[in-house]
């Protein structure tokens, strides 16, 4: 089921009309148009608790110059009822700029969908069951991204198991060689997607640290901010797929780093590591066996 609180479809525009035009009332009249600074990107597949966590969120940020995007994969969980009932609020419904419920190719054709259907300047992913810690988030970001251009703006995400807060990571993106990078954190510009592409949806996991390295490695400026951004929910199919994504995350850097070469050992400093390792133990045994013969 295809739906927009603006009635797009109704009107019979094309999805590429999307881009262009903003804001229909229930009726299919224009209420305006205006580019926003940052476009919060959520995808859900019967999680309701988890959106309905997602949205309050984003409902109560004290910054207006915002859209949120909702692409539900076609919830069978009362997800949609959720929507709706937020929707009801003319104040949060006035910042939902496009929203569907239909079934889709999984989590990246979901986010890719979001961001054809975006207009702001920059791009949050914050997925069903993630959260923004904070209601003073996007005002605190806004002065950065208003200053940044082409760029991926950072901070930091809590990790949240079972609804305990475990640990905060707010890493530096050098980290991208070799781990991945909470894209929970991030903030990026609308049009590195246009110029580099959208997520690589032949993975299942893992294509959000794909796009983010294919950034580093071309020179994209990655732009710290001393900012806790999101809660991140670790039920997600990421955590949960752990060992999966770890594979992933190696043929991603072996992609853009190549592969680690194994240093190799000369003899002589095979010999030296077996002496560095047995010569204690043979000492002890030596002298064990010496007070030994002197106690006789």
């Amino acid at each position: 089921m295809k739906i927009s609180i603006q009635c797009f479809w109704e009107k019979n525009l094309d999805r590429n009309d999307l881009q262009t035009v903003r804001n229909f009332d229930k009726y299919g009249q224009l209420l305006y148009y205006k580019k926003m600074l940052v476009s919060i990107i959520t995808i859900n597949y019967n999680n309701k608790d988890g959106l309905e966590k997602t949205i309050q969120s984003v409902k109560t940020q004290k910054f207006n110059d915002y859209e949120h995007i909702i692409v539900d994969g076609g919830s069978t969980d009362g997800s949609l009822d959720v929507i709706k009932e937020n929707l009801s609020d003319e104040a949060y419904a006035s910042h939902v700029s496009f929203w569907c419920s239909e079934k889709d190719g999984g989590i990246y054709p979901a986010m890719n969908k979001g961001i054809r259907n975006s207009s702001g300047d920059y791009l949050l992913m914050l997925n069903s069951g993630d959260f923004l810690c904070t209601d003073e988030v996007l005002n605190t970001a806004s002065p950065v991204l208003k200053n940044s251009r082409d760029s991926v703006v950072y901070g930091a995400v809590d990790f949240v198991d079972n609804g305990i807060f475990c640990q905060s990571v707010g890493k530096n993106a050098d980290c991208l060689r070799h781990d991945s990078f909470p894209h929970q954190a991030c903030f990026i510009a609308r049009n590195l997607h246009e110029k580099f592409g959208f997520y690589d949806e032949a993975y299942s996991i893992a294509a959000d640290y794909d796009f983010l390295v294919k950034l580093y490695v071309s020179g994209v400026p990655f732009v710290h901010i001393p900012l806790l951004v999101a809660c991140y929910d670790m039920s997600g199919i990421s955590s949960q797929n752990h060992e999966l994504c770890l594979q992933f995350n190696k043929e991603i850097q072996e992609k853009y780093f190549g592969k680690k070469e194994t240093p190799k050992l000369s003899p002589a400093k095979i010999a030296k590591t077996i002496i560095k390792l047995i010569l204690p133990g043979f000492i002890t045994v030596l002298l064990r066996g010496i007070k030994s013969k002197i106690t006789k």
